[in-house]
């Protein structure tokens, strides 16, 4: 009993001595040397791209990223008769929009968006037929009028980000258009010039700072100066729903 005790001590201390062996085998402080080393790497990458967030989106007096749009959108109008002979047909029609807008974050106090934008107001309209001066101005049938906008957007911002990745911000205000083509019928006497009320909404999804995604809608209300007025029209207003897509840049 007493040997048989013995080579049991004997056999755990042989164990215990090949286990600090190993566990000073070079290969294997090599691979745990190897292992700490990219975590150590990992750990600096992630530091970086961290601060490099932390450094835009706070600490500056004026914060400020770009918009970059392309959607397209449907255009209706609603023309008043000055003569009250009967009413003007409308009928929507698609446009493309493109631009950029730039959001400025002044002392984290006010947020506002200005920019330039290009976009297509077409639309179909018919004269009353009951309306003769109107049809012997311009015309009996449905004609088209093409209208290409640039617009110049003044609005105030609500939002930001709603998590690590995703931000949703609404920004509106009024905006001025000035007309690009000369497009026109006689006597309907379409302006140049547009005075509206635009709103967007916009949701953006950061694929890795300063660099997003987004993803939006758009509403202008276009006429506020009376788009049209002769002694035929009393009145002309216009209305856009777009979507779009694009990248946001931060600087």
């Amino acid at each position: 009993m007493k040997k048989l005790i013995i080579f049991l001590v004997i056999l755990i201390c042989f164990l215990l001595a090949i286990q600090v062996v190993r566990a000073g085998d070079p290969d294997d402080i090599g691979s745990n040397n190897m292992i700490m080393k990219v975590n150590k790497n990992k750990l600096i990458s992630d530091y970086e791209i961290k601060k490099k967030e932390y450094d835009i989106k706070t600490g500056k007096p004026i914060d400020f990223y770009i918009d970059f749009h392309l959607g397209l959108g449907a255009t209706s109008a609603s023309i008043s008769n000055a003569t009250n002979n009967g009413a003007y047909e409308t009928a929507s029609k698609l446009g493309a929009m493109l631009g950029g807008v730039i959001h400025l974050n002044l002392f984290d106090v006010i947020s506002f968006t200005s920019g330039l934008n290009l976009q297509g107001k077409s639309f179909k309209f018919t004269p009353p037929v009951t309306d003769t001066l109107a049809i012997q101005t311009m015309g009996a049938g449905e004609k088209n009028l093409s209208n290409t906008y640039l617009n110049i957007p003044l609005n105030i911002n609500v939002g930001g980000m709603i998590s690590e990745k995703v931000g949703l911000i609404f920004y509106g205000g009024p905006y001025i258009g000035i007309r690009l083509n000369n497009d026109n019928y006689n006597g309907l006497g379409y302006k140049n010039f547009d005075l509206g009320l635009n709103g967007s909404l916009i949701l953006n999804y950061v694929i890795q700072y300063p660099l997003s995604i987004i993803f939006g809608t758009k509403f202008e209300f276009g006429g506020l100066n009376r788009l049209g007025s002769t002694n035929l029209i009393e009145n002309i207003s216009t209305s856009n729903y777009s979507f779009f897509s694009g990248a946001r840049i931060w600087f």
